[in-house]
């Protein structure tokens, strides 16, 4: 069975040379050329991964990046893009994309990319790591996995999180979160923060599940749960 793969680029010369380093063996590839034409192909079919530029017609990269993640969650997504910045890297990423080349590129690394994030997929499919629901969680990386795509965390959140990964249904207030991840005495304890960090979590979350996995315990705390 082949990969079925989708490039959406506007500029025909980089298609060619990303189609040329891909086996057809291997690779079922369609090419949209435009935003528009990546969305009908987006909302009809399903591909095991799609690339994407950002600085496309009528419909950017990363809202395409968007849509391919709320329609299809087990969908890879491979930006390259022009725009270079950790700005615009943070955004992707956030909207649910796997992983970021700039341009210029090799296409060779292209093709090294697109291989590696689908065997990546199948590793982590059959792999032994750690996991509660659609959670997988690598120690060593420190590094989550919602349905396969990398939840990308700050610091803070990450510490956060893996707390309630760690004990799933136990419900840890304010205060112990903030303890933990402070290491601060009861009287300094920032309950604010502790919310801020939650909140972005579960907007991370958003984006790769349609489950809002962390319950609030009204006037308690926080407890990680299986939908």
């Amino acid at each position: 069975m082949k990969y079925k793969i989708l490039i959406v680029e506007d500029e025909p010369d980089i298609v060619r040379l990303i189609e040329n380093r891909l086996d057809n063996e291997i690779f079922d590839v369609t090419v949209a050329l435009d935003g528009a034409e990546a969305l009908r192909h987006i909302e009809r079919h399903h591909y095991d991964l799609v690339t994407l530029d950002i600085m496309l017609p009528h419909v950017d990269g990363l809202t395409l990046c968007e849509n391919v993640r709320q329609r299809h969650k087990d969908s890879l997504i491979l930006i390259i893009s022009a725009l270079d910045t950790i700005e615009q890297k943070e955004k992707a990423y956030n909207l649910g994309a796997d992983d970021y080349i700039p341009k210029p590129f090799s296409p060779k690394l292209v093709a090294i990319k697109i291989e590696s994030l689908l065997k990546r997929r199948i590793e982590m499919l059959h792999a032994p790591l750690p996991c509660y629901a659609n959670i997988q969680h690598d120690s060593a990386l420190k590094q989550f996995y919602i349905h396969i795509h990398p939840l990308m965390l700050t610091v803070s959140e990450y510490t956060i999180f893996k707390i309630l990964f760690d004990t799933p249904k136990k419900v840890f207030s304010k205060e112990e979160l903030s303890q933990i991840l402070y290491n601060e005495d009861i009287g300094n304890i920032d309950k604010e923060g502790i919310g801020t960090h939650i909140y972005q979590i579960r907007k991370k979350i958003a984006m790769l599940s349609k489950d809002d996995m962390i319950k609030t315990i009204r006037n308690v705390g926080y407890t990680l749960y299986e939908c």
